[in-house]
């Protein structure tokens, strides 16, 4: 009885925007799909599997995605819980990307917290990725689930991905990195506390993004003065030593 009166509200939230017609059907049959998949109406997107208008891993144009995303990535943006189980359960890829790099873990990541977000919800589409085999990482040079949510402090997740496995230094090779680390991510938006959990993790503040900065310069640039000296103490340590907040004033 819920589930039908859910699909009958979902019918009628897309009746009134304007989009009556059924899935695969241009830019309104996306605008259908993307709108069910953010009010988690799981029913409506089996039965557009099931009838074969919507493939499992088809991309559909969205908001912030106008070229298309994959479907996982848009039910991981809105932390549709029902309806990223049922994609995982048939089988979609859980590495599928956005054209612009993205994935749905990346998304999840991003976007707990989020104001107008569901409680919890980011977080639990986090840990139902990972567990189905979700890789934490990207493409070679990319940003990475670590990275989305170390700019957004998103610290439960952060030391998560962390706990699971993430690479604290994405790409780094000899001292350089060529996108941000996850913790330039952290210090560009002054988020101390997650800059020391990846310190504390083993993150390197020497590293210096490609002909640019390290994050302590990033953290000064951006006016986080106090971020910006823990970070040069710990530039100042010996590759040998290990990083506590103690040795740095903290």
């Amino acid at each position: 009885m819920l589930r039908a009166i859910q699909g009958a509200l979902t019918l009628l939230f897309l009746l009134v925007a304007g989009c009556a017609q059924m899935p695969g059907g241009g830019s309104a049959g996306h605008e259908r799909l993307s709108n069910a998949i953010a009010i988690d109406d799981v029913d409506f997107i089996r039965d557009a599997v099931k009838s074969r208008q919507l493939g499992i891993n088809q991309h559909i144009s969205t908001p912030g995605f106008q070229e298309g995303a994959p479907i996982i990535l848009i039910a991981a943006r809105h932390g549709s819980l029902v309806t990223l189980r049922y994609l995982i359960s048939a089988g979609a890829d859980l590495n599928a990307q956005a054209p612009t790099g993205e994935t749905a873990l990346m998304m999840a990541s991003y976007f707990a917290g989020e104001e107008g977000s569901r409680s919890g919800r980011h977080e639990e589409a986090v840990r139902v990725l990972v567990e189905a085999g979700a890789s934490l990482e990207n493409a070679p040079y990319h940003y990475t689930p670590l990275g989305y949510a170390a700019y957004k402090g998103h610290d439960r997740i952060v030391r998560y991905l962390i706990e699971r496995g993430a690479r604290v230094d994405g790409d780094v090779r000899d001292g350089t990195a060529y996108v941000n680390t996850p913790l330039m991510m952290a210090s560009i938006q002054g988020h101390t506390d997650t800059a020391l959990w990846l310190l504390r993790a083993g993150a390197d503040a020497r590293v210096r993004i490609y002909l640019g900065a390290t994050a302590s310069e990033l953290a000064q640039r951006n006016r986080h003065a106090n971020l910006a000296g823990l970070l040069k103490c710990a530039e100042g340590l010996a590759p040998s030593e290990k990083f506590s907040p103690q040795r740095c004033g903290r």
